[in-house]
């Protein structure tokens, strides 16, 4: 019989023992989990505002020749065609020519495209491609087009030569 209370004795304290260090174990485990949760969302701020888009980065995919960062367009015409490096589907938000706007045709859901007697304008994908038909006037055509890919927005602006023939 005292083997028996012994043996009880000897139970219960080890008993104790393991659910302390269970419990124990637990607390650490909850702290531990408490500070990573911590550093995952002092890791997801960032110091810059929300909504900062970064500026859109085109590169010509052909060498063109630029004036203060107008691209020169021949007199005959010709086509220029840019990549977008950082943003995947642009599209056209407007242009605008002698104080005259031209937009995409947004009632036929298209902001792809922007096309007149003497430019036409399309993005597909990342990919800008602007077409010039020839200057048979006496005056230089200037040209600003800007496109978005949201909150960030780009302006290209061209000069087309005059014909100085006419």
């Amino acid at each position: 019989m005292e083997t028996m209370k012994i043996w009880r004795k000897n139970r219960l304290t080890e008993s104790h023992a393991n659910s302390y260090a269970n419990g124990r174990t637990r607390v650490i485990y909850a702290i531990a989990l408490m500070m990573l949760a911590a550093f995952s969302l002092a890791a997801c701020s960032s110091d810059a505002p929300e909504g900062k888009w970064d500026p859109m980065v085109w590169k010509t995919d052909m060498p063109v020749q630029t004036t203060d960062g107008v691209y020169n367009v021949s007199k005959t015409g010709g086509e220029l065609t840019f990549s977008c490096r950082n943003y995947s589907y642009p599209w056209i938000e407007y242009a605008t020519s002698n104080e005259e706007y031209y937009y995409p045709p947004r009632e036929a859901n298209d902001y792809h495209t922007i096309m007149t007697d003497w430019f036409k304008a399309e993005i597909s994908g990342n990919k800008l491609k602007v077409v010039f038909e020839d200057n048979d006037t006496d005056e230089e055509r200037l040209l600003q087009l800007t496109v978005t890919a949201g909150d960030i927005f780009y302006t290209f602006r061209f000069k087309q030569f005059a014909n100085t023939h006419v």
